[in-house]
């Protein structure tokens, strides 16, 4: 039988080098938290998403990301022509500062600009997905406005090392938050109990192997905080909308829960026999307003059936209030 060889695709830049995909270039094959190719020089080419000042004091340290992943580009040069939402090509040696996979080139002779295809479209966290190595480096979007899933401020900001950290709740995820003082953004109205739509880069400072952790969103304008205000009543309270439902057809329930300010709630799903099978909030500092698609804490759709809601408030005294709502999951009509 005779072999036909397939020719294989390689992308190569004006000036000859291989191009890599971002993803190529920070590949970590054995999953120690270092890129395979630590100390190598390559080419990529990407779409810069923030100004080349923006994240530090000194030099330039920005990020760019094609359509497979993210970088950090840090260097000393950089041309000062470039400018967010357009498309360059560079080449820089593959290095890693705590856990922060980077790449950084030698020279202005390093940048080829390419277009100007404009600013992508950021990665939507969904409800309890944190900031993660796949999407470091990426532009990110915590809290979706078209579903009116906001996140919620879980500590207020602090001051630390030239910038600010605070935590928010995604669901039941905490995710760390990093406002560096180099951007500007004013973080006088985030509050414990505050809810944000927040955009930001995903980025990673972690000082110990194997480097799996300390995963953060980083904003970049005052824009990318969006305070939210619904309106959700102070007082205690638990309602829920399209009851019964069925998530075999992609239905979800709407539920809304809140209380005087202060009050820390927990909101658990139990069966008819006593068992709780999913945890939707656990001493949250605010209440929320979601929509529920029927999972568990497995991650598995629940059977049809009726079930019990349960919220639980805690006022700042120790105060206990409860109240429920009966759920029922439908089975969809044939």
């Amino acid at each position: 039988m005779t072999k036909i060889l397939l020719p294989v695709l390689v992308l190569f830049s004006l000036a000859g080098a291989q191009v890599l995909t971002i993803a190529e270039a920070r590949i970590d094959s054995d999953g120690d938290g270092i890129p395979d190719l630590l100390g190598e020089t390559v080419t990529i080419s990407g779409v810069v998403t923030c100004e080349t000042t923006l994240f530090s004091t000194s030099g330039y340290s920005f990020y760019m990301q094609d359509t497979t992943a993210g970088i950090n580009v840090y260097a000393y040069e950089a041309p000062g022509n470039m400018n967010p939402g357009e498309e360059w090509e560079l080449t820089g040696e593959i290095k890693a500062y705590n856990g922060l996979t980077e790449i950084s080139p030698e020279s202005v002779d390093d940048y080829s600009y390419v277009g100007n295809p404009g600013m992508p479209a950021p990665v939507q966290l969904v409800r309890n997905q944190p900031v993660s190595e796949p999407i470091e480096g990426m532009l990110i979007a915590a809290g979706d406005q078209s579903l009116i899933q906001w996140v919620t401020v879980a500590t207020a900001p602090s001051s630390a090392g030239g910038g600010y950290n605070f935590d928010v709740w995604n669901g039941q995820t905490v995710i760390p938050i990093r406002v560096n003082e180099t951007t500007g953004i004013d973080v006088s109205a985030v509050n414990v109990g505050t809810r944000l739509f927040m955009i930001g880069i995903g980025g990673q400072y972690d000082s110990t192997e194997p480097y799996d952790s300390g995963y953060q969103l980083l904003p970049r304008y005052q824009s990318d905080i969006i305070v939210f205000n619904p309106s959700v009543g102070d007082y205690f309270h638990l309602d829920v909308s399209g009851n019964p439902f069925a998530p075999d057809l992609g239905e979800t329930m709407q539920i809304e829960y809140s209380g005087p300010q202060g009050t820390r709630f927990n909101l658990t799903l139990y069966d008819r026999a006593g068992r709780d099978l999913a945890h939707l909030a656990i001493n949250s500092p605010a209440g929320d307003v979601f929509n529920w698609d029927g999972r568990d804490d497995w991650n598995e759709f629940l059977p049809m059936g009726q079930y019990l809601l349960l919220l639980e408030g805690v006022s700042p005294n120790g105060d206990r209030l409860t109240t429920t709502e009966t759920v029922v999951i439908a089975a969809p009509l044939e």
